[in-house]
C-alpha cells in the first residue's frame, strides 16, 4: 500500500493526465525488481515512468493479470 501511495505521488508530480491503476504500475515494477525498497526515489520515479509505458504497450487487461499474479 505504501508503494501505491508513492506511485500516485510520482504520477501527480509528473503531471500525468491519464488515470493508471497504481497496482498495475507496482506489478510492472516488481516484474523487473525483486524488491522496490532498494530503489532510490529518483530510480523509483523513473521506474514508474517505465511501468506506465509498459501499461500503454501491453494494455489494462494484461496489466491486471500481472497485478493479480503478483498478489496485488
Amino acid at each position: 500500500m505504501a508503494y501505491q501511495q508513492m506511485i500516485q505521488e510520482a504520477l501527480s508530480k509528473s503531471g500525468q493526465t491519464v488515470e493508471y491503476d497504481p497496482r498495475h504500475i507496482e506489478a510492472w515494477m516488481r516484474s523487473e525488481h525483486g524488491t522496490l525498497d532498494a530503489l532510490s526515489r529518483q530510480q523509483f520515479n523513473a521506474e514508474v515512468r517505465v511501468a506506465v509505458a509498459c501499461i500503454d504497450a501491453a494494455g489494462v487487461e494484461m496489466s491486471e493479470r500481472l497485478a493479480q499474479s503478483e498478489g496485488l
